[in-house]
Formats: structure tokens, sequence, C-alpha cells
């Protein structure tokens, strides 16, 4: 999703305009979630996608039009229709998408400018845009942060005060009557930490699967040569630690912490896993085969620490997939960490 902003910053600073186009409701199924995203290029060019198949071609067709005519309008398409055995599609849901055209007029590179930097800290905000048709020039759009404060742009009065409540705890992408018009809210939660300990075979491939799919990605070693951002490109931050003697010093790791433990050798792994579960780590995974797990979670008993807090510990870590290349092992971890990470957000 980064990306994404990114890329559109970079269209938008080039001096040229670009149709964003978003899913605001669904009924029934569809390709693409409500929230899913496409912006398309003067040149035609793509970034992102609404879902593919019929839908992203009747969206970039209508992309066509708002390019030319520069009025926001909300598309509805019906994919009841499409399903049979001659089509690509294997959904039957009616889906409205939201089409503006963004212009490089300031306040708009302003406002996703600083979209781009708070995703970038990791930071909880809010988009909330007219969807208003017809109003040549963009609809009202501010973008708030996590305490309601606006960010950037700006709302009529009395619809900034109702978009602060709606927002509040927000779960998802959502349309709503604030008292001046329907409103999409995109919000943007900060993405759970997941500190992988070790920056060996299994760790790489781990870490791209983890920011690809919304974590925001800590590598910790104490070997130079291995924790570079030249081998984890993909990670939010790669640090070189003196040893693995206190290796969460300074970082506060809550219950929506990932604790991934891959670290070359077993007596580290047995370290960090002690200093992990003085913290209030969410998951803390380990390495390792059965036996040597079991023994180390019987040693951790022994030590005090209660059987209720050794339940955050998966381990052997990652979903029983079958796999054994550092690739399938790093799919395993990132499954059952997205899994657990879907379980606490059913919970809250």
């Amino acid at each position: 999703m980064i990306n994404l902003w990114n890329s559109l910053n970079a269209v938008l600073g080039r001096g040229e305009s670009a149709v964003a186009a978003a899913i605001v409701t669904k009924d029934g199924s569809s390709p693409g979630p409500a929230g899913a995203r496409m912006f398309v290029l003067d040149d035609a060019d793509l970034l992102g996608t609404v879902g593919g198949g019929p839908l992203e071609g009747q969206t970039i067709t209508e992309a066509a039009s708002v390019m030319a005519h520069g009025r926001p309008t909300i598309l509805p398409i019906d994919l009841s229709g499409e399903i049979g055995d001659d089509s690509d599609a294997i959904c039957g849901g009616l889906v409205h998408v939201f089409l503006e055209r963004l212009d490089p007029v300031p306040a708009t590179v302003a406002l996703f400018a600083r979209l781009e930097r708070e995703l970038a800290a990791n930071r909880t905000c809010c988009l909330v845009s007219s969807l208003a048709p017809g109003a040549r020039g963009g609809p009202a759009r501010a973008l708030l942060s996590g305490d309601g404060a606006v960010l950037a742009g700006g709302l009529p009065p009395g619809v900034l005060e109702a978009a602060v409540g709606r927002a509040r705890g927000l779960p998802g992408p959502a349309v709503a009557d604030l008292g001046g018009g329907e409103y999409f809210l995109e919000p943007f939660a900060a993405r759970d930490p997941m500190l992988i300990c070790g920056a060996g075979h299994i760790a790489r491939p781990t870490a791209h699967l983890a920011a690809l799919t919304g974590f925001r990605v800590i590598v910790l070693d104490d070997r130079a040569e291995f924790a570079s951002p030249a081998r984890f490109p993909d990670a939010d931050e790669v640090a070189v630690l003196p040893s693995f003697d206190d290796c969460f010093a300074g970082r506060r790791l809550d219950a929506d912490t990932s604790v991934v433990i891959v670290s070359r050798c077993h007596k580290q792994d047995r370290k960090i896993l002690t200093q992990a579960l003085r913290t209030e780590a969410g998951y803390i995974g380990m390495i390792g085969s059965s036996r040597k797990v079991a023994a180390v979670l019987d040693e951790q008993l022994a030590l005090g620490v209660p059987r209720g807090r050794l339940a955050a510990v998966h381990a052997p870590i990652g979903l029983p997939i079958g796999g054994d290349t550092p690739p399938e092992i790093a799919v395993s971890i990132v499954a059952e960490c997205i899994r657990e990470r879907t379980r606490r957000r059913e919970r809250a």
C-alpha cells in the first residue's frame, strides 16, 4: 500500500494527473475488497488494482471519461451476470467504484505527500473524501490523524466533527452520511510490527512475505554482513546488534507485536525466547525440532514463566504445511502470523 501512494506522489510530482478509482461499497462477492484502489494515468498506465476482470475493465473505461471531463463519478458495476463458463469472473456481487481525477494542484499534492509520510512512519490516519459527483476540481477531502486532528486538506463545518467521530476505531473502509452528504472513509491502521531475530536464509523470504502482507518488518542480527538493507530491501528497519544479550532494548513490544526467532543457533534462540517472554509480545514463534522445543519450554517453566504466558509461544514455528525449503518455511511462518493477527483483530 505504501508503494502505491509513493507511485501516485511521483506522478503528481511530475505535474501529471491521475484518475483514482476505489471500491467504496460491495454487495455480495467481488474480486476486490472495499477500499481496493487503482490509479489510471494519463498514458493509460495502471497502478494498483480493483480486482481485475470485467470489474477492472469497466473501471478503466470510465476512468478515461473522468480523465477527460474532470468530474468525480460513482460507477455501479453489477457482476451477477458475469458468472458463466465463458467468463473470467468468479464473483457475482454489486460494487460501486468512486472515480475522481487528481490534478497536481498544491492542496492535492500536499495531502497525498502527507499521507505517504504518515504511512511511512507507521502512524494511524484516515482519509475522508466526499462522494458528491459532478464537482469539477475534486471533492472535499481531509486527512485525519488517529486522534482526529486535521493533517491536510479540509472539510465543511459540521462534517469534520462527524468525520472524527465516525473514523475513531473504524475497522475498515466505509461510506457514511456525515450530515453534508456521503463521504468515503479510508482508515489506515498502523501496521503490526514483526521482529525477525536472525538474518539468515529463512529470515530473507520471511521478511519479504511479511512486508507484502502488511507487517512492519524489523530485522535484528549481530552480524553486519547478514543484517544489511541490501539483503532485506522490504524491511522497514534492519538493525545490527552488539549481541543478542539485550536484543529488545529501547523497543516497546505490545500485544500486536510478533517475534519470529530464527537465529543461527539453538542456544541463541533460547536466549532470545527468554527475553521475548518478558515482553508483552502477542505472538512469539521459535524455530526448532519438536524435541528441542519441548525441552526449552520445560526450561522456561522451571524458571518460573507462567503457563499462560507460554501460550503465546508457537514452537515449532509456523503452520504445519509440510514445507522444507526456506521459502516454504517462510510461507508457514507468515501464514501463522496472519492467522494470529486476524484473531487479535476479531477480539478487539
